[in-house]
């Protein structure tokens, strides 16, 4: 029977880690999505694993999805004030088994809610190029806050979702540091 471990990546898994993101990104990339998550490196999923809370699912010591958390005091021009997950993958050949789901919802459980009582938390979304992503993040009730155009021509769109509601302030969110004259705010 097989076992299913949820725990934080070390940098012994970057190179495990970046096998499972390649797979998973490469259909986006593909689509002409241009993400850190699509053009990852050993280097860059070390220092991710290194600096944020990268969160793995592990079945039979093998990574089969995984999630990073990023939180405000990593960087001095955070994307948020609320917490911000990306490098959100899932093994392809395990795609539709809901591993994804249980991962995401350990992570807004256990770490986000009861570990960090983070009121809410945000990611960051293509609104023009992937065919269904942003519909899929709105039906479990994440809402945009904000939009930019990309170079590429796509549609970057920034959600949060609110944990925990009685303490949630909409003015945490922030405006995002590569905010310029093209981007455009969105209703909170």
């Amino acid at each position: 029977m097989s076992k299913d471990i949820f725990r934080i990546a070390t940098e012994e898994d970057a190179p495990a880690f970046l096998e499972l993101l390649s797979g998973a990104f490469k259909p986006l990339g593909e689509m002409g999505i241009d993400w850190p998550s699509t053009n990852a490196t050993l280097e860059m999923v070390t220092d991710n694993i290194k600096k944020s809370t990268a969160v793995v699912l592990e079945r039979d010591g093998r990574l089969i999805s995984t999630i990073t958390i990023r939180f405000p005091w990593e960087s001095t021009n955070p994307v948020s004030g609320y917490p911000f997950v990306w490098w959100f993958a899932t093994a392809p050949e395990l795609a539709g088994q809901g591993i994804g789901n249980r991962l995401l919802e350990y992570v807004e459980k256990t770490l986000l809610i009861e570990t960090f009582k983070a009121p809410a938390y945000t990611l960051g979304t293509s609104g023009r190029k992937h065919p269904w992503l942003l519909e899929m993040y709105e039906r479990k009730g994440y809402k945009g806050y904000f939009e930019h155009e990309n170079d590429n021509g796509d549609l970057g769109v920034l959600m949060y979702k609110v944990l925990i509601p009685e303490r949630f302030d909409a003015n945490i969110l922030g405006t995002p540091p590569f905010e310029n004259k093209e981007a455009e705010k969105t209703s909170k």
